[in-house]
């Protein structure tokens, strides 16, 4: 059977910036469909920039035919080690791949994991891990099946209501558990994300520190 796949996004940037430091880029060849997350360090236009170069690179490269694996690494080596310099560009990306026939691949660095939901259930996938000029990059592939959802966040979604509902902010298990309860009301990618951005906004009592980007991938049916 094959799929088809409706993407989403939204993106909410921090208080007081005109522009979102984290960038959404989505590419269909009709053969696959390939959604990338990038997160700038900081946030305004400079961390824009930077996310931005990103998730085009990675674009180029798909465009040139180059795989996933490659590309991470290519990234991987292109970008700063974070920690020891701060004052040069710096992105953290997650990159979603899925193909008509539910093969889905996901790489992640030092983003958020990447949410899986089947059958209204949140499902855990293993990752492996490689390392890259002493990046870590985690991967996994796997099947979906329609009905299947991938969900990609910043670190600006996992730190709503930091310091204010809880000392560490919402929290990857906090935030799957809202995903598991809420789920089965969205047939469609982009109300999923508004959603989130929505709940984001609130726990930030609607003072963004952070910038907050949401993209879903939902699996249907091919219509004939």
């Amino acid at each position: 059977m094959d799929l088809e796949f409706d993407v989403g996004k939204s993106l909410v940037p921090k208080t007081g910036e005109t522009i979102s430091g984290d960038t959404i880029e989505v590419y269909d060849t009709g053969s696959s469909t390939t959604v990338i997350l990038a997160d700038g360090l900081g946030s305004g236009v400079i961390a824009n920039v930077i996310s931005s170069l990103t998730a085009k690179s990675a674009l180029d490269m798909l465009d040139q035919g180059i795989d996933l694996d490659s590309i991470a690494e290519i990234l991987a080596k292109s970008l700063p080690d974070v920690a020891n310099n701060t004052d040069v560009g710096y992105s953290t990306f997650t990159i979603v791949q899925v193909l008509p026939d539910g093969t889905c691949s996901i790489i992640e660095y030092n983003n958020p994991r990447t949410v899986i939901v089947e059958n209204d259930v949140i499902t855990e996938i293993p990752r492996q891990t490689f390392n890259v000029s002493g990046k870590q990059i985690h991967k996994c592939h796997f099947q979906i099946q329609e009905g299947s959802w991938i969900i990609l966040v910043s670190d600006g979604v996992i730190n709503a209501g930091v310091g204010v509902l809880w000392n560490h902010g919402w929290g990857q298990e906090r935030l799957e558990s809202y995903i598991s309860r809420v789920i089965h009301k969205f047939n469609a990618a982009e109300d999923l994300c508004r959603d989130l951005c929505d709940v984001c906004q609130t726990l930030y009592s609607e003072k963004i520190s952070d910038d907050v980007s949401i993209a879903a991938i939902l699996s249907r049916k091919t219509q004939v």
